[in-house]
């Protein structure tokens, strides 16, 4: 099955309890899509009441891919029925639009004005740092009012954050926090996560976001 570009084009990602990656990476047989990819995560639900009881991180599998925009709602619509995400604690799944998607080389598809037009309800915020911080970046999001996040690991490449162990140069692991919150309330969790990490300081972290398109699973409090 062929993408069409000029419908546009989204990155499609789906967060599953762990064990439920054979079952998307089947059931994306059935849609057009390109470059299915599962990540490992871990979900960490910030809940001082469940903290108690030790309760704070279930692991999870990502599914990440292209899709065609004109069957964006198909896709959803087929991912709610097949995991149940119109019921709450079932995943989670949101779409970013994409500028480009680059394949074989010198092939290039544009999608056309997928960031034009209204304004989105949801973005993404992603923060790399190093593993260290990773409650550090949870309580922080928490207290500018995030719900929650997810933990994907992930390891640095830069030469200037390698650590040196007998002569031998280490990379440290890095710690890629998702979280997905209303627009209106992203500043405020960017800038909560921004004053813990320092992210003025040299190597600190890094903090970015994405427009979301369409969201499932999402329940308010």
């Amino acid at each position: 099955m062929m993408l069409k570009p000029e419908n546009g084009l989204v990155l499609f990602c789906s967060i599953h309890n762990f064990g439920q990656g054979s079952k998307i990476l089947k059931l994306s047989a059935n849609f057009p899509c390109i470059g299915e990819t599962i990540i490992l995560g871990k979900g960490s639900v910030r809940k001082h009441w469940l903290n108690m009881f030790g309760i704070i991180e279930t692991r999870k599998e990502i599914f990440v891919s292209i899709l065609d925009k004109g069957r964006e709602e198909d896709v959803f619509t087929l991912v709610k029925n097949e995991f149940e995400m119109d019921k709450a604690h079932k995943g989670i799944a949101f779409s970013i639009p994409l500028n480009r998607y680059y394949d074989k080389g010198d092939i290039k598809l544009a999608s056309k004005g997928m960031f034009g037009g209204g304004k989105m309800k949801y973005e993404s915020i992603f923060v790399i740092a190093d593993k260290d911080f990773q409650d550090d970046i949870l309580d922080a999001a928490e207290a500018g009012g995030s719900t929650g996040g997810t933990v994907i690991h992930g390891r640095g490449s830069g030469t200037q954050e390698k650590a040196v162990l007998f002569n031998i140069e280490i990379e440290p692991e890095k710690v890629i926090v998702l979280i997905l919150a209303k627009t209106d309330k992203s500043e405020a969790i960017i800038k909560s996560i921004s004053d813990k990490l320092n992210i003025h300081e040299p190597n600190a972290g890094i903090i970015f976001t994405m427009p979301v398109g369409k969201t499932l699973g999402l329940y308010e409090k």
